[in-house]
């Protein structure tokens, strides 16, 4: 029994798809950690100024999360008072979601985290690395 269990290791450090996972979860530590945010709300705040103003249903598709955790990271960010939470006039059941000022001065600072530890971690790779780094991941986003 011990030999067959030994011919079903699994070494998770060499799994491509946990690498990344620990590489993108400790580079969003980084850059969300100084806001108190969680990467629900961070997704949310980075969505909403090129979408703005759009409903909950519409975060769900741009940040690529259910239902359920759009709404608890946006009920936490209208706390925060980062973005405002109104219901549609025409559509009763729509709720609209758009920054607020407090929300726009943070998102400024967190694209500029996030853009400072992107480059942190891509200047460990050379011009031609990084271009090749940045082809392939887009051809496995784009296939999801």
């Amino acid at each position: 029994m011990k030999d067959q269990a030994h011919s079903f290791t699994f070494d998770l450090s060499e799994y491509l798809p946990f690498q990344m996972s620990v590489i993108s979860a400790q580079m969003f530590t980084n850059v969300i950690e100084d806001a108190g945010l969680q990467m629900p709300e961070w997704r949310i705040m980075m969505a909403l100024p090129s979408n703005q103003p759009c409903s909950s249903h519409d975060l769900c598709i741009l940040t690529a999360m259910d239902a359920a955790r759009v709404s608890r990271a946006q009920r936490r960010l209208e706390d925060l008072d980062m973005i405002s939470v109104i219901r549609d006039k025409a559509d009763r059941r729509r709720l609209v979601v758009r920054l607020s000022e407090k929300g726009a001065v943070e998102l400024s600072r967190l694209k500029s985290a996030a853009q400072a530890a992107e480059s942190k971690m891509l200047d460990a790779l050379g011009p031609e690395d990084r271009a090749q780094l940045k082809t392939a991941i887009g051809c496995l986003f784009e296939r999801l």
